[in-house]
C-alpha cells in the first residue's frame, strides 16, 4: 500500500512538525532521568529495532554508495541533535522550538547554494511571515536576549537546515525505508560512543526504574521512528524550503504543551499573535501545494508480513 504520495506529503510534513514539537518537551523531562546523549542512544536503538522488525524485507540490497551516502547525511543529524539536547539543558523547550525555525530562513539559502539559483517569491514571503511570527513570540516586548542555550538552538537550527537539504538533494539514491535503517544505525553508534566517553559515571540507574521514564523514552522513540520515516519519503515531493516552513508549526505544539505540562508561558498578546502568524503561514503553505515536485520513484511500501 502507498502510504505518502505528491498528493499528501505535506500533511505528512505537518503530522512531522506535531510529533517533533512535543518531542521537545519529552527530551527536556527526560534530560532529569538520563544525560543527553545517553537519552539519544537508547531512542535510537529503539527506533533501529522497531525499524527492522516492521520493514525487515525491505532491508535488502544495501550498496556501498547508498550505506557511505546515508551515513554521511545521517552524520549532519547527529550533530544537530546534539545541539538541540544542549540548547535544552539551558534555555526553556519553547524558546528552543522557536529559535530552530530560524531553519526557515536558512534552509532556502542553503538550497540557492546547492542548485545555483535563487529561492522563489512565494517560499521567501512565507518564510518573512514565519519569521515575524517567531519575533513576536521570543521578542517582541521582551528584548533581544542571547544566551549560551539560544547558540546552541541556532546551531541545531543550522544543521538542521543541512540535514533536510542533503536529503532532499540524495533521495533518488535512497530508498526512505534503507535512509531511515542507516540513520538510526549511524545515531546509535555515534550516540552511544558520546555517552561512553562523555557520561560515564554519571548515571544514576535508579533513575530509570521510574515509570515515569518508560512513558517518556516511549514517546520520544515514537516521535523518532514515526518521523524519520515520514520526512525520508515525502522530502522527496515537498521543497525543503517549503518543509521548513510547514515546520514552523513545531513551536505552537512546544508552547502548548510547555505551558500545559511544564508550567512555561507565552507573555503578552504579541506571543498570540505570533502563534496565530505562524498558524496561518503553515495553512497557506499547505492549502497551495504549487511547489510540490517528484523526485524519484521510491515511497514507503507496506507489505503484510
Amino acid at each position: 500500500m502507498r502510504i505518502i504520495t505528491t498528493k499528501n506529503a505535506q500533511f505528512f510534513l505537518l503530522l512531522n512538525a506535531i510529533f517533533w514539537g512535543s518531542s521537545y518537551i519529552w527530551s527536556k523531562m527526560l534530560l532529569s532521568f538520563l544525560p543527553s546523549f545517553s537519552i539519544l542512544s537508547i531512542c535510537a536503538a529503539i527506533s533501529l529495532a522497531a525499524t527492522y522488525i516492521i520493514f525487515r524485507k525491505q532491508l535488502k540490497n544495501f550498496s556501498k554508495k547508498i550505506i557511505i551516502t546515508s551515513a554521511l547525511i545521517s552524520l549532519v543529524s547527529v550533530v544537530s541533535n546534539t545541539f538541540c539536547m544542549l540548547a535544552l539543558k539551558r534555555t526553556s523547550g519553547s524558546n528552543t522550538a522557536f529559535i530552530v525555525q530560524l531553519s526557515i530562513v536558512i534552509t532556502p539559502l542553503i538550497m540557492a547554494v546547492l542548485e545555483k539559483k535563487c529561492p522563489t517569491a512565494r517560499t521567501i514571503t512565507l518564510a518573512l511571515s514565519a519569521i515575524i511570527g517567531i519575533y513576536l513570540i521570543t521578542c517582541a516586548g521582551k528584548g533581544f536576549n542571547i544566551n549560551t542555550g539560544d547558540i546552541f538552538a541556532l546551531c541545531n537550527a543550522l544543521f538542521f537546515s543541512l540535514f533536510i537539504a542533503l536529503q532532499n538533494k540524495f533521495s533518488n539514491l535512497v530508498n526512505p525505508v534503507q535512509f531511515t535503517f542507516i540513520q538510526h544505525s549511524t545515531n546509535m553508534i555515534m550516540f552511544s560512543l558520546l555517552a561512553l566517553f562523555f557520561e560515564t559515571g554519571s548515571i544514576n540507574f535508579s533513575n530509570i526504574l521510574n515509570p515515569m521514564f518508560f512513558l517518556l523514552i516511549g514517546l520520544n522513540s515514537a516521535v523518532t521512528i514515526f518521523t524519520s520515516l515520514f520526512q525520508s519519503s515525502a522530502i522527496k515531493y515537498v521543497r525543503p524550503e517549503s518543509a521548513t516552513i510547514i515546520y514552523a508549526f513545531e513551536p505552537v505544539i512546544t508552547a502548548l504543551l510547555g505551558a500545559a505540562i511544564l508550567g512555561e508561558r507565552f507573555t503578552g498578546a504579541a506571543s498570540y499573535i505570533g502563534c496565530a502568524v505562524i498558524l496561518l503561514t503553515v495553512i497557506i503553505s499547505a492549502v497551495q501545494p504549487g511547489k510540490l515536485i517528484s523526485r524519484g520513484k521510491y515511497s514507503i511500501q507496506i507489505k503484510p508480513q
